[in-house]
């Protein structure tokens, strides 16, 4: 055989070699054309992971919403088996009381209170690939004054994974302020959008004590990840214009809020990829609220 019909036999193999990864086959079958796509690209969060959303301060005997999030980004599926708030690393008991229910946890029974220090919930929930699990419970502070360390925990697969929050309790009624998406007044931590699609989001400013309201001349900050672009100032009652520089917006609440919410929404065009993303929320707030929110952003292509 030619050198030359050899070489280019060789192109041709190598090439072919070069599209498989991407198709699992294209062919002609009378007038129909298939193709079927093997291989997805993911962006976004690539470990797996728990975050949480939590209110700081707690003001004595108050209930209010413990949130978090189970990240699995893998292509497996992941099994829970606990979720724990844990503040063991404290000397004295912190926690007071937990309600559940629907509507006011998840899941919605068999959590316990043990020693003032840990609140958890031994469950089994299986969370499939490149998606998450939100939870949530009431907690209630025990009437002290101390500046404390909650661990969020998730076990999963055998495996505990966990990270910690810093917050503080009153003894005395203050407002209890807690973060979440949605228009209220359920507890949401996770959200989804479209790839390549321009989405409105809403956060929400909760006080969950009904002993003291939050103040106006609070500041919302949001921190989107950088592969959301178009980032645009929607508003809503209760809400100054905001300023957006970057990836960051900063807005203050201009009414006061008490065992209601206040709603933000802003719009911005998803990433053109699918994946978990990482939204940040917090709230300096007067007298003395700091709450802390990690939410999750679902982006997957149009059904």
């Amino acid at each position: 055989m030619p050198r030359r019909i050899v070489l280019k036999i060789a192109v041709l193999v190598i090439g072919v070699l070069l599209v498989l990864p991407v198709y699992a086959f294209v062919y002609s079958q009378g007038t129909h054309k298939v193709s079927q796509k093997i291989v997805n690209v993911f962006k976004g969060v690539e470990t797996v992971q728990v975050t949480g959303s939590i209110p700081n301060e707690m003001g004595g005997n108050q209930l209010g919403i413990f949130g978090g999030v189970f990240w699995n980004p893998t292509d497996f599926i992941y099994q829970i088996t606990r979720i724990e708030f844990d503040a063991s690393s404290e000397k004295t008991q912190v926690f007071g009381d937990i309600s559940q229910g629907s509507g006011i946890s998840y899941p919605v029974s068999g959590w316990r209170l043990a020693g003032g220090k840990r609140v958890f919930v031994p469950t089994v929930i299986n969370v499939q690939p490149h998606s998450v699990q939100e939870f949530y419970v009431k907690i209630a502070g025990n009437s002290i004054v101390a500046n404390f360390q909650i661990d969020v925990k998730v076990t999963a697969n055998e495996t505990v994974y966990h990270q910690p929050y810093e917050t503080s309790q009153s003894s005395e009624d203050v407002p209890l302020s807690l973060l979440w998406l949605g228009t209220g007044p359920l507890p949401q931590f996770s959200t989804s959008a479209t790839t390549g699609r321009e989405t409105t989001f809403y956060i929400s400013l909760q006080e969950d004590s009904n002993a003291t309201a939050i103040d106006a001349n609070g500041k919302l900050t949001i921190q989107l990840p950088p592969e959301f672009t178009n980032i645009q100032d929607i508003g809503g009652t209760g809400w100054n214009a905001a300023t957006i520089i970057g990836n960051v917006i900063e807005v203050a609440n201009t009414l006061s809020v008490r065992e209601s919410y206040l709603t933000y929404a802003f719009k911005t065009t998803a990433p053109n990829y699918e994946g978990l993303y990482f939204c940040n929320a917090s709230f300096s707030g007067v007298p003395n609220e700091h709450p802390i929110a990690n939410f999750s952003v679902l982006v997957a292509d149009a059904v």
